[in-house]
């Protein structure tokens, strides 16, 4: 099954890598408490939302460029995004409205500031790509 298909996979991939990225820079132990466990899903969650904008606007710029298969990889790979979202929301206790509001909020700020900054897309776009959401 593909991570596109499961959500929980791609929350799992991206939270390891969060934690790793911590106990690396941070010296956190991976397993310190459930409170660690439940940061790196919030950082997860956010990490995917952002992500979910970034692909969105990735596969805007493959269209524009004519390129329909990598608009449609990007695509995809903000659906994916947008399902995580929804996975690390639940699993932090949030309501699907709440998600949806956080996923339009970004929409406004991030794809705005992605638009603006093109270092802060590139830069979202690696994050992205690092944990497997672009």
């Amino acid at each position: 099954m593909s991570n596109f298909a499961n959500p929980h996979r791609a929350l799992l991939r991206c939270a390891s890598v969060i934690i790793c990225a911590s106990v690396i820079l941070f010296g956190i132990p991976a397993s310190a408490s459930d409170d660690a466990a439940a940061h790196a899903i919030r950082l997860a969650y956010d990490t995917a939302i952002k992500c979910f904008v970034a692909g969105g606007l990735a596969s805007d710029n493959r269209h524009d460029a004519g390129d329909e298969t990598g608009a449609s990889a990007y695509r995809a790979k903000a659906r994916q995004s947008f399902n995580v979202a929804y996975t690390a929301g639940a699993k932090l206790g949030m309501t699907d409205r709440q998600v949806a509001r956080d996923l339009d909020f970004a929409q406004d700020t991030e794809l705005t500031r992605m638009l603006r900054d093109k270092s802060y897309f590139t830069s979202t776009a690696a994050t992205c790509k690092a944990v497997g959401l672009m």
